[in-house]
């Protein structure tokens, strides 16, 4: 399943992201969200979603979200 399928308020792992040498990747990991970190989904609000890494906030939209395999 992809993040833009996680529930509101959940955490979550990200298992792997597709498309390793798109630019929506390098984008997504150059941001800290990397295979393996643990994240919380804050805020869905129309086509962006607002994550917590770490100490960091991060906003990106559903089709950077659809790159990104959670477990």
């Amino acid at each position: 399943m992809d993040l833009r399928s996680v529930e509101l308020g959940k955490e979550f792992t990200v298992k792997s992201l597709k498309g390793k040498d798109s630019p929506a990747v390098k984008k997504l990991t150059a941001m800290g969200l990397r295979e393996g970190k643990r994240a919380k989904l804050l805020l869905r609000n129309g086509r962006v979603l607002l994550l917590r890494v770490d100490n960091s906030r991060l906003i990106i939209d559903n089709n950077l979200a659809s790159y990104v395999e959670v477990a």
